[in-house]
């Protein structure tokens, strides 16, 4: 009788953090134009978060997706990882802040360039540094 009673609790445990993992990841259909001196896309995608990251998927003219990857510490674009300053000051511009790409996955403004921001999408533009980003959830 006490083994039948370990093994039911093991399995409710098990389940229990299978459906809680399952939960975890966030999946939202986007459109998004990242337009940089150094990248170029623009076409429907995903952004997915979950547990410690950030990813926006990009089916660029439905060829291989560009993946870009923002975790704590680092972001990884076509699985090319870096720490999230020298990622910002390659793509982006060394004038912004280290969580400039959190930010706009966030649906937030970052500091810097014009940026215009509603519900469900946000816009930003820097025509000194050649920037534009823009990301809309499809609904």
């Amino acid at each position: 009788m006490r083994i039948i009673k370990k093994i039911t609790f093991y399995i409710l445990h098990f389940t229990f953090y299978i459906s809680l993992l399952g939960c975890v990841t966030k999946t939202v259909p986007v459109y998004a134009v990242v337009k940089t001196p150094e990248i170029k896309l623009a076409d429907q995608g995903f952004l997915k978060e979950g547990f410690g990251y950030k990813q926006l998927i990009i089916y660029k003219d439905a060829n291989i997706p560009v993946t870009i990857t923002v975790k704590n510490s680092e972001i990884c674009i076509r699985n090319s990882c870096m720490d999230k300053a020298t990622f910002v000051k390659k793509y982006i511009s060394k004038d912004y802040d280290t969580s400039f790409f959190d930010k706009l996955l966030e649906f937030k403004c970052p500091l810097g360039g014009v940026c215009k921001k509603n519900g469900n999408s946000v816009l930003f533009k820097d025509k000194k540094h050649k920037i534009l980003i823009l990301l809309k959830k499809i609904n």
